[in-house]
């Protein structure tokens, strides 16, 4: 399969930013095309698992990792598209977490069956894989940890960018 949309894709970071960005935008149930977005999933899987061990630093450097990246790409293309519907609900991608804020509230259920945690002190929702857990007791601000590790925002009502 010839990769179109991931080719300028450096980093699992880059990679996983595009595809909400696609998935925003060629989702069917945003008015875009079953086959378009049958493509992008394709190819999101098989440039996923080529990116599995080279990150993105906050500044923008990317590294390779030696630890086996056991993420499937699926998880997180199945998060994405569970949660794109979600009104009013902002989705921020800070390094290889997901993290939800705004109108959850009314989408608390289905979001905790998602396998997303509640971070009380953040008054926001996280999802990552065990991976990517961390045994870093900090307490850093949602803020810090955009700092530390980048983030891309997307409000799921507008279902535009805004970072």
């Amino acid at each position: 399969m010839k990769i179109t949309y991931f080719k300028d894709c450096k980093t699992i970071e880059e990679a996983k930013r595009l595809y909400h960005k696609l998935a925003v935008k060629h989702h069917p149930d945003f008015g875009g095309n079953l086959e378009i977005m049958q493509q992008i999933n394709a190819e999101y899987d098989i440039v996923a698992k080529q990116l599995a061990n080279i990150h993105e630093s906050a500044d923008g450097k990317s590294y390779t990792t030696q630890t086996e990246n056991t993420e499937i790409p699926s998880d997180f293309r199945d998060i994405i598209n569970s949660i794109i519907h979600f009104k009013g609900v902002n989705i921020e991608l800070i390094g290889r977490w997901i993290w939800l804020t705004g109108n959850t509230y009314s989408y608390k259920e289905h979001i905790k069956k998602l396998g997303f945690s509640y971070a009380s002190q953040k008054k926001a929702w996280y999802w990552h894989t065990a991976e990517d857990s961390t045994a870093n007791r900090k307490h850093m601000s949602l803020e810090q940890i955009k700092e530390k590790y980048g983030c891309t925002a997307f409000q799921t009502s507008q279902r535009l960018c805004i970072a």
